[in-house]
């Protein structure tokens, strides 16, 4: 199955601005998780974190792109 990748400005405290990639992806999931649960992956230069979100949460591209935000924010820029 091929990813998606999406892409978001983050706007920093300090008015810098990242440019960020996300995309989701069941990888590293457990079977019984794969059905409720995605794991969502950030990428910011060479670092990437990632999330287990909901599956139900995808669907809704804003509530992702919210999430990426915040948690880039709250990482101060620093993924890795």
């Amino acid at each position: 199955m091929e990813t998606v990748d999406f892409m978001t400005l983050v706007e920093m405290p300090d008015q810098t601005r990242l440019e960020v990639v996300y995309y989701c992806k069941d990888n590293n999931l457990k079977e019984g998780e794969k059905n409720k649960f995605t794991q969502l992956y950030i990428q910011l230069h060479d670092c990437i974190c990632t999330m287990k979100i909901e599956k139900a949460i995808v669907k809704n591209a804003k509530e992702v792109e919210r999430l990426v935000q915040n948690k880039v924010i709250a990482e101060r820029g620093h993924l890795c």
